[in-house]
């Protein structure tokens, strides 16, 4: 299997979006594709059209010593994913896993190894995220052309959070989402972040598409609701890129 960690660099940024319009791209060129939300706040099964009022998810049963293998979903379009599930603040807080959990879960699904298993996840370095990217075979880092975000990479860049493990550097990527086409300032950070990432930013720009914004309205992705959108063409070039990388 191939594991793919998209994670955003901080909330926000967009990375369920990326997520879910990037399995269902990688779906229709013909790819197996298994979706797994390690994000808290839960929000990824609403671009694979669950119920807003469903709370499962696997995060949900482990809470409550069940299998989670039960909450696995397939949409109409035949994505697999597995939300994280709807967690009270308090169990949340108490929430804790083996060290190998995730690792052992993935092994015991026994995928093929053409298989794309993607992990949504949180921006906040945990217990669980420190599994994945130590897991992933390649790391896509959301950022969105801000200030914020400008600051967040350089200080990614200076501190301990991915650098200080050269295994993670390595297959660690960025990807640029969210940009507006009438912003000049969304422009100028952008030219600055590829600057600075060099060789370790994505050559495809996802740009901001109201289309995206109505797709999650109407509990789906982009290629589904808004085919014609220029996204589409984005999010299609991005997964060309992620096939190419790892052939």
């Amino acid at each position: 299997m191939r594991v793919l960690c998209i994670q955003g660099i901080h909330s926000s940024v967009g990375t369920s979006t990326v997520v879910a319009n990037t399995a269902r791209t990688l779906k229709e060129l013909g790819q197996d594709v298994l979706v797994f939300d390690l994000n808290p706040n839960n929000l990824l099964r609403l671009h694979f059209n669950m119920d807003w009022q469903n709370p499962a998810g696997w995060a949900l049963n482990v809470s409550k010593k069940k299998s989670w293998f039960t909450v696995a979903y397939e949409c109409e379009q035949g994505i697999r994913f597995i939300p994280f599930g709807q967690i009270d603040y308090k169990k949340l807080q108490s929430f804790s896993i083996a060290k190998n959990w995730l690792s052992d879960q993935l092994t015991y699904l026994n995928l093929p190894s053409e298989t794309w298993v993607i992990l949504n996840v949180s921006s906040e370095l945990n217990a669980l995220s420190t599994q994945a990217l130590k897991l992933g075979d390649i790391i896509i880092r959301v950022i969105e052309p801000q200030i914020n975000s400008l600051s967040q990479v350089i200080d990614s860049i200076q501190s301990s959070y991915i650098y200080d493990n050269d295994s993670l550097a390595d297959k660690a990527f960025y990807l640029i989402n969210k940009l507006a086409t009438n912003s000049q300032l969304d422009y100028d950070v952008a030219l600055v972040l590829k600057k600075l990432l060099l060789e370790k930013i994505i050559p495809v720009t996802i740009h901001f598409d109201e289309n995206i914004k109505e797709a999650l309205a109407n509990k789906t992705t982009v290629t589904v609701h808004a085919p014609e959108s220029p996204a589409v063409d984005e999010f299609k070039a991005f997964a060309i890129w992620l096939t190419t990388h790892f052939n």
